[in-house]
This record gives C-alpha cells, sequence and structure tokens, in this order.
C-alpha cells in the first residue's frame, strides 16, 4: 500500500490485536514533491488519473480538468478504467471522495455497461476527496471522435473523404488537393502560404515554413533533423521514442564505433594504447583518468591521498556547505545527479547561481585550502529524469569559466555507449557523505572499493524498481557503501592503459551499507550520446 499525505506531515499509528502473534510493521517513507492536478486540456486522445495514482490519492484535495476536443464539432468519448474512490459498501449518495463528470458525480464501482460515455466538448471533470480514508483513486481515458457515421474515428473532408486523425493538423494536404483548416473545413490548395486568410482561423498559415518530417502531439513541427537526434523536442517524447541508437546504424550495440563509422568489435579499446581504429580516433581525447599525485566517509571506506581522486567535485551552497558531489569530466563540465537540483519549500536548488564547484580538494574546511573554485553558470537536467523512479538521474552543469588542469585537477574518462563494466568488476567510489546512517558529513575525502552487481540479481533485491539505466555496485554482505552527501558522485573503475573511467553516478538506495542492499547508480554509458550532444562534443 503506498499513501500519501497531502501536506508535510503524515501521522501513522499501528495497532493490533494481542492474541496475533508475530505481527510486523515495515514501512519506508520518503519526502516528494507536492504534484499538481486539473488544468485545460486540448488533444484528439489521452488520460486523466487522480494525483500519485495508482498509489493511494492524498486527503483534503480538489481538481478540476477542462477537456476540449482540438477541432469544432467532435464530441469526446470517456472510458473509466479504474474507479476505487469509496467503499462499494457505503451509500450512492457519494458524500466524501468524488469525480464529478460532466455533471454526474460517481464515487461507487462502475459496472461494465457504464464505464464508456459520450460527450460534448468542452467537458468539465472535478475530483475531490475529503479529509479522511482514500482510496487508488480513477484512471480513465478519452478521445475526441466526428459524430459523422461515415468516417469513425478519422477527419471528415470537405469532400466528404474521411482521412486518420493523425494526419489532421500535420502540415501535409490529405483533403484531396486542399488545405486543412483549423475550422473543420477545407480549401483550394492555391489559398495555403498566400497573404490573404482564407479560412476563418488563418491555421492554412500554420505549415508554411517547410515540410514537416514529425508532428508532435501539441502541433510542434520538427524537420528530419531534429528526430532521434538525442534531443527531447516533443513534450510526449515521441521524436526519440524507438531510436535509442539510431546514430549507431553501423555497429552494433556491443561494438566501438570509430570516427569514420568503422567499428571495432575489441572490448573497451578506447584509451587503451592500442590504435585499434584505422584513422586512430580510439586513441584519440585520452588526455583523462589519470592520477598524476597518487599516494598510498563512504561507509566503510577509508581516507583518500591528495591527488588520489581528482576529478572529484564537492558542489556547495553558501548558507549549506557540502551538499551534493559531481565529477569532472572536461575544463567546463561536471556531471552530476538530477535529484540534487530538486526544489523544496524552502530552498530553490535548481538555481544555478546558488551553486559553486571546488576541485582539488580533499579536506573539506570552510575555506576553499587552496582547491579550485567556480561559480555554476548552468544546470541541465535529463529531459526524462523521474523524481519517484530515480530513473534518469543525471544532470550536467557547466561552469562559468575553465579550470585549469594540474596534478590536483584531472577530468575522469567518460566510456563510449559500448563500453562494458562487467559484473564483479572492482571499482572505486569516493565523496564526503556521512560515514554511517544519521551520522555526520565526513572532514575527509573517502574512498571505498565495490564491486559491480549482477543488475537481474540486484532488480530481486530492489523489487524491480532497478532499470536499465541503473548499475548496482557494493558489497551484499553489507559494510561498505555509499550514503548520503555522496548523492552525485563518482563510481570510477580502472581500464587497460591504466585509465580511470566513470561508470556510474551516486543515485540512491536502501539506508546505507545494509546486508542485501546495495548502492543505485546512474548507469554512465547509457548516457554517453546525450552529454556529446549537451556539451556539443567539449565531452
Amino acid at each position: 500500500m503506498k499513501l500519501t499525505s497531502s501536506g508535510n506531515v503524515m501521522l501513522v499509528t499501528f495497532s493490533f490485536s494481542r492474541q496475533r502473534d508475530g505481527a510486523v510493521f515495515k514501512a519506508y517513507f520518503q519526502a516528494i514533491p507536492k504534484a499538481g492536478c486539473g488544468g485545460s486540456i486540448s488533444s484528439w486522445n489521452g488520460s486523466i488519473s487522480s494525483p500519485y495514482y495508482p498509489s493511494y490519492y492524498p486527503p483534503n484535495i480538489d481538481c478540476t480538468w477542462t477537456l476540449r476536443a482540438p477541432l469544432p464539432g467532435y464530441l469526446i468519448s470517456v472510458t473509466i478504467v479504474t474507479m476505487d474512490i469509496q467503499d462499494s459498501s457505503s451509500s450512492d449518495d457519494c458524500e466524501k471522495d468524488w469525480l464529478n463528470i460532466g455533471g454526474v458525480k460517481l464515487c461507487n464501482p462502475v459496472s461494465d455497461s457504464s464505464r464508456k460515455r459520450v460527450y460534448s466538448s468542452p467537458l468539465s471533470l472535478h475530483f475531490h476527496s475529503d479529509e479522511s480514508l482514500t482510496d487508488n483513486g480513477f484512471y480513465l481515458l478519452y478521445r475526441a471522435f466526428s459524430p459523422e457515421g461515415t468516417c469513425p474515428r478519422q477527419f471528415r473532408c470537405g469532400d466528404g473523404r474521411c482521412i486518420p486523425l493523425r494526419k489532421v493538423c500535420d502540415g501535409v494536404k490529405d483533403c484531396s488537393g486542399e488545405v486543412l483548416c483549423g475550422n473543420g473545413q477545407c480549401k483550394p490548395q492555391s489559398s495555403q502560404c498566400v497573404s490573404q486568410n482564407t479560412c476563418e482561423d488563418s491555421s492554412e498559415e500554420g505549415g508554411c515554413g517547410g515540410k514537416c518530417h514529425r508532428m508532435c502531439s501539441n502541433k510542434v513541427c520538427l524537420p528530419k533533423s531534429s528526430v532521434c537526434n538525442g534531443v527531447i523536442d516533443c513534450k510526449d517524447r515521441s521524436d526519440e521514442l524507438n531510436c535509442t541508437r539510431a546514430y549507431l546504424k553501423s555497429c552494433s550495440t556491443s561494438s566501438y564505433k570509430c570516427a569514420n563509422g568503422k567499428c571495432v568489435g575489441k572490448v573497451n579499446p578506447e584509451c587503451d594504447g592500442v590504435k585499434d581504429c584505422f584513422d586512430s580516433s580510439d586513441e584519440l581525447r585520452c588526455g583523462c583518468g589519470t592520477r598524476p599525485r597518487k599516494r598510498t566517509k563512504i561507509v566503510g571506506g577509508s581516507d583518500a591521498g591528495a591527488g588520489s581522486w581528482p576529478w572529484q567535485v564537492s558542489l556547495q551552497m553558501d548558507r549549506y556547505g557540502h551538499v551534493c558531489g559531481a565529477t569532472l569530466v572536461a575544463n567546463r563540465w561536471l556531471v552530476s545527479a538530477a535529484h540534487c537540483f530538486q526544489d523544496s519549500d524552502a530552498i530553490k536548488y535548481s538555481d544555478a547561481r546558488a551553486w559553486r564547484a571546488y576541485m582539488g580538494m580533499r579536506v573539506m574546511t570552510r575555506g576553499n585550502n587552496g582547491a579550485a573554485t567556480r561559480p555554476v553558470r548552468r544546470i541541465l537536467l535529463h529531459p526524462q529524469y523521474d523524481q519517484f523512479t530515480s530513473d534518469y538521474d543525471i544532470a550536467l552543469l557547466e561552469l562559468s569559466a575553465p579550470v585549469y588542469f594540474n596534478d590536483l585537477v584531472q577530468p575522469v574518462c567518460v566510456p563510449a555507449p559500448s563500453h562494458s563494466f562487467t559484473t564483479g568488476t572492482s571499482c572505486y567510489v569516493t565523496g564526503w557523505g556521512v560515514l554511517m546512517e544519521d551520522g555526520e558529513l565526513s572532514a575527509r575525502l573517502q574512498e571505498a572499493a565495490v564491486k559491480i552487481i549482477n543488475r537481474n540479481t540486484c532488480n530481486k533485491l530492489y523489487d524491480g524498481a532497478v532499470t536499465p539505466r541503473m548499475l548496482c555496485a557494493g558489497n551484499l554482505k553489507g559494510g561498505v557503501d555509499a550514503c548520503q552527501g555522496d548523492s552525485g558522485g563518482p563510481l570510477v573503475c580502472l581500464e587497460r592503459g591504466r585509465r580511470w573511467f566513470l561508470a556510474g553516478i551516486v543515485s540512491w538506495g536502501e539506508g546505507c551499507a545494509r546486508q542485501d542492499r546495495p548502492g543505485v547508480y546512474t548507469h554512465l554509458v547509457k548516457f554517453t550520446d546525450w552529454i556529446h550532444q549537451q556539451t556539443k562534443g567539449q565531452v
């Protein structure tokens, strides 16, 4: 059972009969940003659900949606998939929690015959919950359709022809040499892109800037170069779906792609000291991953020597000191975790001006103690970051000015998309995080050796919460792990050629250093292309 409070306080009471032996109560809690609900929607189809569905909706809320069909003359079909608002044994008056659709209050489970209804546009929906018990809530699907029987689920052209809804407003003339107007009429082709407005709402002028290769659901027109380029342009992300490796057309996912497009089957050939690409591109950009001054708390770790981890960065805020870790990947770019920059009610973590980056520092002091320091110019969160599942937990930080490399400040190597960090590999996690659960931040940089753990094994321990964008590392027996304050910091592995590669970003875990609860990291190779795209090849 997942419960969400309506405010920043939740009271939990556990009660059981002493006649029953072995009663056990176990719960985990997480502070989450308050989700908004309601709004105005204009779309051909989609879904609406109660806040936090399928988790329990909060008490004491009111949400209002206004649903409109994109064009006049269309009706809206609503299908209720789930309706768990009030106990079926309750009365039919819907006094406590209810969903009002088009003036009709619903609260009890809906019969199969009543699940699907048709309404005129616009349609108003209002969801209310009182201050007492809640439930899973509701989930419904909607679609706009033409009442014309001759074109079921299609648009009817002026000449009576039917075209699919996906072709409406896509900038292409499908109505038999005519231009489709926003008011549902079709006009002669000669009227398109002329100075006078043939369509009353001027919508025939909208597609005149060039042919659309892809039309987003919110009517944004994209050229071919913007589809599958690693950048999200459509709000629904449709321009980047099903094209994860579109730009590696000639190489398999496990093959390294040289700059000239040729493929190398060797595992992890980059920066290993051997020229595997004919154009030597696998050995270019290899001024990374070295430790010029290597000498010989992460929970269960030990103090790191000066210069041992020259890519380690401390992200600090003036009033709060060290907040998160980060990794230096180029002279003006850092990689960290997206969850470090989620605003709270009191602190605006997303404001780049509030942060300073400290590099080349080992001992955490109020002064910079000789460390290189730079203000943060901007913060780029991955557009698909999900704060509830921690999926896509990665952020790029651009420094206000380049940092100069020396014995104490060096970038780590960023792996190629084909790079493999195999199960059992021994790697290191570093940071100034707390040395035990509920402890205090470490004054000295800590290092700890952890091993890569098979994702399927890790997923069983975390009930399927580990996505393909995540990597597990640690010790299943417990005792060694990253912890609070290490977030955003690096998990690095030593590869052939004696260079260190960034394998992961400290993301999440259950507690710290617990048995069968390894640390979960953002799997960096899944984001190499995104990093190159956002930094314009600087990384």
